[in-house]
């Protein structure tokens, strides 16, 4: 449509909101149903954890293992032509590899398999072992140890309270960087003697990326970085003329050493003896504590194929808690891209448009590829180290519902991906599509990837993201798209930099269409990096605004302050977006932030605010390149190089006007029609307000 006649246009916007309400009440509906279908034939397997496997697995004697009852469905005659239920009883079952299903574990409609908690009871299932046997170490530093064996990981509970990693002190200004990685540069202090000098990671958090890379050797004042996950954290190269911004320059901290323990709360795993240590808070007592070590990296591993999905799986009232990911631990490291996307391995060559175009995904502690009807329903996933629920290629007619998500390292909830298979897929079974995401609580995730976003969509067709509570996130609350306009029909280059056709060139649209983010709540987002927003969108989301995204009735709040973003930001190559009744409230505008000026390991371009100003920090950035004053950024809409035909009706913010620090010369159409200045959130209609977030839900019936 042309967006040149503002009546066609909201005529249009009535006519997509309305059978967006509609269907996303319909299947709200449909998800939250009980299920009855089945139950006059059913087949029911029983599962404790002081159970038997060798036992008959009925409620008198119940199984002991998951695995043991997933076999016993597995080879159950009644399976698809029943309801089959797997139920578990209370308490904690802890698991030394995934749980590994596949097509041969899949009900069928109307008679799906349910894994699900006995009523009233609570069963945890954990990737992780117990950790006793305390004794004091270091009197001085109030170090304790216990011996745990040969154990990797990357987290450690104490209490449910996610330990902190041992580290420096943030902006270690000792060290300048070389090209092969940092060297101490402080006369008269002596030089780091670090004993395990291979288990330590430097980390950097710029803009909207945080990196990990691991430490290779450390020889007199010299760092030494890891060859793979340094060459690949700095493929971000700088035009001519320009500062390079996104490379792992900026020093934020060193972790991961026995040295670094000097205050509570921290710990170090030294897995080549098997000894953890740790310093208790003042109020813990180890003896009476629960301490808990993930090692298991999956708890819930299903793998269907494209003409052998695994479907019609239903999982309630469960626990999934302590798993870790140990991905960065290798050789890669951690060098992000973007949301939780990373480079791995060889033949990442440098660019200046701060992306690659070859990523893989952080993976799910829970992960299905080529799922069909797997529904999550009243499930609690905690404390985990990789993406919480991870649905893959070939994802369809799944439904996350009523579920809890919270102190996760990456994402919540990751739905979709960005290889080509997802984009340009070959085969319908390839596309991820007509998925439910609704009335989940996302509370405090990318804990240890500030990147991530609470809820991340890649390429997916009629995707419905609704009603949920986005709590404390790093980056944004809901990311969706990929590929910034690059590998859209044409190639459109929404980076600056950017050329078309460098990704390559596709004739067809992608799967991006259809998509629906409805009436949810995000309050508290940016609270580490900048340059994102509560919703976040890029590339071509449709052919049309009849088929793009809706945003609708969604009430963001709590951006950081100091924080620049977009609080409905609509990034490079976004197209085809309508937001419509959209809230946006206590969302100051922020600044731009480069770390810290005066550093050996400064960037090139570095914030100065009121506070480094009065402390002289100033002064530091006389010797650099450029000292760029932070200046203002952000907006409640905005983005850089956007492609157009964005449509904004009847939200609700302070200010109309599109903030970003890009060029939109190619943008094609942004148009603003009817939109409603506000001061608070007082003059926002209450029926809004009260859709947004999670919704009364009916009690499950058995």
């Amino acid at each position: 449509m042309r967006l040149s006649h503002p009546e066609s246009a909201v005529n249009t916007l009535h006519r997509l909101a309305g059978v967006a309400l509609l269907g996303a009440t319909l299947v709200a509906a449909v998800a939250s149903a009980p299920v009855h279908a089945g139950k006059s034939c059913l087949v029911e397997y029983w599962l404790a954890p002081g159970g038997d496997d060798l036992a008959t697995g009925d409620r008198a004697h119940p199984f002991r293992t998951l695995q043991r009852a997933r076999d016993a469905v597995r080879a159950d005659a009644r399976r698809a032509q029943c309801r089959v239920q797997v139920t578990l009883r209370g308490g904690t079952y802890r698991l030394v590899e995934p749980l590994q299903l596949d097509a041969r574990d899949s009900g069928a409609k109307g008679r799906d398999v349910v894994w699900r908690a006995a009523r009233g009871e609570r069963p945890v299932i954990s990737g992780a072992v117990a950790v006793t046997g305390w004794s004091l170490h270091d009197a001085a530093l109030g170090i304790h140890r216990a011996f745990v064996g040969m154990q990797r990981t990357r987290q450690l509970y104490v209490n449910e309270m996610r330990a902190v990693r041992a580290r420096t002190e943030p902006y270690p200004a000792d060290y300048e960087r070389t090209a092969t990685g940092y060297r101490f540069v402080t006369p008269g202090k002596p030089l780091p003697a670090w004993a395990n000098a291979a288990d330590i990671e430097a980390v950097t958090v710029t803009q909207w990326k945080m990196m990990r890379c691991p430490v290779a050797t450390v020889i007199g004042a010299e760092v030494t970085m890891g060859e793979r996950c340094w060459k690949n954290a700095n493929v971000f190269q700088a035009p001519p003329g320009k500062a390079a911004l996104w490379n792992f320059r900026l020093l934020s901290r060193f972790e991961n050493a026995y040295e670094f323990l000097d205050r509570p709360g921290e710990w170090y795993l030294d897995s080549a003896t098997g000894w953890l240590y740790y310093i208790p808070l003042p109020d813990e007592d180890l003896l009476q504590s629960v301490v808990e070590l993930p090692v298991v990296e999956a708890l819930i591993d299903g793998r269907g194929e494209p003409d052998r999905p695994i479907e019609h799986l239903r999982f309630e009232g469960l626990v999934f808690t302590y798993a870790t990911w140990l991905g960065p631990s290798g050789p890669d490291g951690y060098a992000a891209d973007q949301s939780g996307f990373h480079l791995v391995g060889d033949g990442h060559l440098p660019n200046v448009i701060g992306h690659d175009e070859n990523v893989v995904r952080t993976p799910g502690n829970l992960r299905f590829r080529f799922a069909r009807n797997v529904e999550f329903h009243g499930n609690e996933f905690l404390h985990l180290g990789g993406v919480g629920l991870d649905f893959g290629t070939g994802s369809q007619f799944n439904v996350i519902a009523d579920n809890r998500f919270e102190d996760i390292s990456s994402a919540g909830i990751q739905l979709g991906g960005v290889d080509r298979e997802d984009h340009h897929p070959d085969r319908p079974e390839q596309v991820t599509r007509d998925n439910l995401v609704t009335n989940n609580l996302v509370h405090r995730v990318g804990r240890e990837y500030f990147d991530a976003a609470g809820i991340y969509i890649g390429f997916t067709t009629r995707s419905t993201v609704s009603h949920n509570d986005i709590v404390d996130v790093p980056w944004s609350g809901i990311a969706i798209g990929w590929g910034w306009g690059l590998l859209d029909q044409g190639s459109f280059p929404g980076l600056p930099n950017a050329m078309p056709g460098e990704w390559g060139r596709y004739d067809t649209p992608s799967t991006s269409r259809g998509n629906r983010i409805l009436s949810n709540r995000i309050k508290g987002f940016l609270n580490e990096l900048w340059d994102g927003g509560a919703i976040y969108t890029q590339g071509a989301q449709g052919t049309s605004l009849l088929d793009g995204e809706l945003i609708a009735w969604n009430v963001a709040s709590g951006k950081r302050p100091a924080a620049g973003g977009n609080t409905f930001y609509t990034d490079g190559g976004s197209r085809y977006v309508t937001l419509f009744e959209n809230v946006s409230y206590n969302n100051t505008v922020g600044t731009t932030d480069f770390g810290p000026c005066g550093l050996p390991a400064a960037l090139p371009w570095c914030a100065i605010g009121e506070s480094s100003i009065a402390s002289g920090a100033i002064d530091g950035c006389s010797s650099l390149a450029l000292c760029w004053l932070a200046i203002p950024y952000g907006g409640d809409s905005g983005g850089c190089v956007p492609h157009g035909d964005l449509l904004f009706v009847r939200n609700y913010w302070s200010s109309d006007t599109f903030s970003t620090l890009c060029s939109t010369a190619l943008t094609v159409g942004i148009v603003h029609l009817d939109n409603r200045i506000i001061t608070g959130i007082f003059e926002v209609p209450t029926r809004i307000l009260r859709a947004a977030g999670r919704q009364p839900r009916f009690p499950r019936a058995d």
